[in-house]
């Protein structure tokens, strides 16, 4: 008995690099149009792909590389862009409405800084009660 060998189903194989390279690109805000040019294949056949299993999670962690990437450029120049903003917001030849505007971004920077701190206290607080909770003896009497 012969068994004829069909073409595997695109959810049984790999991602191809060539559709990893068009994600990536997608993660970066491409379109799908653009990305198919980009690899040379057309942006139905990627969409296709995009119903892969593996599709989702890897388009999720380029997502999530790009964000830190991003978010360590900020990080790294908040210094001089916090400088910039008081220099703006001090500075006599600066029209008013910059003034306003440089002093209002000052503010909800440090808001958010403290809305930040808080929010991070409180997680830590709920995480401390639930390990006592799941783990340890709870601090509650049943009377």
């Amino acid at each position: 008995m012969t068994f004829a060998m069909g073409k595997r189903r695109r959810e049984d194989q790999e991602l191809p690099p060539v559709v990893k390279k068009a994600l990536v690109l997608r993660a970066s805000g491409a379109s799908w149009v653009d990305c198919a040019a980009a690899v040379g294949t057309s942006a139905t056949n990627l969409r296709e792909w995009r119903k892969h299993p593996d599709a989702d999670g890897f388009l999720q962690e380029a997502i999530k590389s790009n964000l830190e990437q991003a978010h360590t450029l900020l990080a790294d120049a908040a210094p001089r862009l916090a400088m910039r903003l008081v220099e703006l917001g001090l500075d006599p030849k600066v029209k008013a409405y910059a003034q306003i505007s440089a002093i209002s971004e000052a503010f909800k920077v440090l808001q958010q800084g403290v809305i930040d701190k808080e929010n991070q206290d409180q997680i830590r607080t709920i995480k401390e009660t639930l390990e006592q909770l799941e783990g340890g003896t709870p601090n509650v009497i049943d009377v």
